[in-house]
């Protein structure tokens, strides 16, 4: 019992190690992007600002739910979930905005087939996101599923965050970051099956983040040209 207890206090100490990274990383990849033009952000509109505020505030959520419970403070640890009701609609309908503005203003320059193409791996973000949260909010009173669904959150935001870091650091030419977040998944999928845990939430994780791969190599497909239409022309 003693060693469970040992082992779920080291578990929780290397979430918050990791939540903390991933706000870190956010500051150095969205530094080129959008915090270097503070305060005037000239290029900028009010969702952008919204956008980006909803984004920070997610990831401070995942910053301090584990703080919160490994303090055992599980009152604010659940009044503060409640925020992720507002908190996360918002995020998905500020990116279906984001997606619409950002298509039509590069189209022009584009074609609209190739601009669906890049939108691929980002639409699947949003996907993803909804499909991860709301698995997290089904399973809010089954704890050990719960917290791996809201890793598996955490897992999709170092897409955005680290292809940032790849493409403005390094001019990068290709989303590593995408096996990143699979390959990070995959070891946590791992490590359950080593633990004879659970292994099925982490394995729904690792199968999401996976189609976000897959429809990254199929963006140029004759199937995702018709979804695009499909987008564009429902959505956009």
């Amino acid at each position: 019992m003693h060693q469970a207890k040992t082992t779920q206090r080291i578990l929780n100490k290397a979430i918050i190690i990791g939540m903390g990274l991933l706000f870190i990383l956010l500051q150095i990849g969205f530094h080129p992007t959008y915090f270097q033009y503070f305060p005037q952000f000239e290029t900028f509109t009010w969702l952008h600002h919204i956008h980006g505020a909803l984004i920070s505030a997610w990831i401070i959520l995942l910053v301090v739910q584990p703080v919160l419970m490994h303090k055992g403070l599980c009152k604010a640890h659940r009044f503060i979930g409640k925020l992720s009701y507002i908190i996360a609609p918002l995020m998905i309908v500020s990116m279906c905005l984001i997606l619409r503005l950002s298509y039509h203003k590069l189209v022009l320059n584009s074609s609209p087939k190739d601009e669906m193409s890049n939108q691929a791996p980002i639409i699947m973000q949003l996907f993803s996101f909804t499909v991860l949260y709301g698995l997290a909010i089904f399973y809010r009173m089954h704890t050990f599923y719960h917290m791996r669904f809201m890793i598996g959150t955490a897992l999709l935001m170092i897409i955005p965050t680290v292809s940032r870091i790849f493409f403005e650091y390094f001019a990068a030419e290709f989303w590593y970051d995408l096996y990143l977040s699979v390959g990070l998944a995959a070891v946590l999928l791992i490590y359950d099956i080593r633990k004879k845990a659970d292994w099925k939430p982490y394995a729904i994780v690792t199968a999401i983040l996976m189609s976000i791969l897959m429809v990254y190599h199929a963006r140029y497909s004759q199937a995702w040209a018709t979804f695009g239409r499909f987008v564009v022309d429902t959505f956009y």
